[in-house]
């Protein structure tokens, strides 16, 4: 089966050898590399040009303006002739079976839309970070999509024509935009298999200071995908308790309370019935809940910044 690796490329020159000695050391023996490079002003083109001259297998390099990473995946997509797409970010790194092993599943998945890998994340400093392990057992995807619980760009593999179907990335997306991607996906009734097997390993950047504009921002993306979730949910599932989804739209509410106190405090009465009830949560402990019962959201998000979960 072919694979289409599509690798959106911008100032990468840092980090991009230990990215392409990765996918060059895949096992998989139907491959295709289609790198974009995104207006780069460093020597990432002149790395990218000297890499496919001893690549291993078809290695297409396209120059754009600089567009966004959205946009390069767009770009390198509609011109893969894979049935399948590994989209990769120039940071990360596949172990070298990954692209095998997760072809090998959609083989024995009936060819599923979407398979969704598991990952180490590794700090600036080179520690580990975070392990995420994709159990295979009593999955739900739309609890799953809700929770952020299925995977990332890399970890993933992706249907080309599940792709075509939807539009493929939204360009215009700030963050969140596999979610998004995702979200839709699942619209269309995108079958999902999950791989417990740890096969990409993602490197997180030194960001320096994050402003409270930017957390803004990004928690009201992540409410806003969150609360179309619900809203499909509710329209095609009328019978699925929606409690779980309520709880996880409470949980990043209050994530956002600190950055934007007015905006949170908005959505939360836009939101939730009157008398709503949170329940015990990892974000959300037994003190908060009797607060949030006698002082409401608000005053009791207030208590919360002075004291404590």
């Amino acid at each position: 089966m072919q694979v289409s690796i599509v690798l959106p490329c911008h100032n990468a020159e840092r980090f991009l050898d230990r990215c392409l000695d990765s996918l060059f050391a895949q096992t998989h023996p139907e491959l295709e590399l289609i790198a974009v490079d995104d207006g780069s002003t460093d020597g990432t083109r002149v790395l990218l040009e000297a890499a496919a001259a001893r690549s291993p297998f078809p290695f297409r390099v396209i120059h754009q303006a600089n567009a966004g990473a959205c946009a390069a995946r767009n770009a390198g997509w509609k011109v893969a002739t894979g049935r399948y797409i590994q989209f990769m970010d120039a940071d990360d790194e596949l172990l070298p079976g990954k692209i095998a092993h997760q072809v090998a599943l959609l083989e024995k998945q009936d060819l599923p839309g979407l398979i969704v890998g598991s990952a180490h994340t590794y700090a600036a400093d080179g520690s580990l970070k975070r392990i995420d392990v994709q159990v295979t057992d009593n999955r739900d995807p739309w609890l799953d999509h809700m929770r952020h619980e299925l995977g990332g760009t890399p970890t993933n593999l992706w249907e080309r024509e599940a792709l075509v179907s939807v539009g493929g990335w939204d360009a215009a997306m700030k963050s969140s935009q596999e979610y998004d991607l995702m979200f839709r996906l699942l619209q269309q009734g995108v079958q999902v298999a999950f791989d417990p097997e740890v096969g990409t390993h993602i490197h997180l950047q030194a960001s320096g200071s994050v402003s409270t504009s930017q957390l803004d921002a990004t928690w009201i993306r992540f409410i806003a995908l969150r609360e179309r979730i619900i809203a499909h949910v509710a329209r095609t599932m009328p019978d699925r308790d929606l409690r779980p989804f309520l709880q996880v739209l409470f949980d990043s509410l209050r994530t956002l309370y600190p950055y934007a106190p007015k905006h949170a405090t908005d959505e939360y009465r836009r939101l939730f019935p009157e008398g709503f009830a949170p329940q015990l949560s990892p974000a959300t402990g037994r003190m908060y809940i009797v607060l949030h019962r006698v002082l409401g959201f608000a005053k009791a998000n207030r208590v919360r910044q002075w004291f404590g979960r």
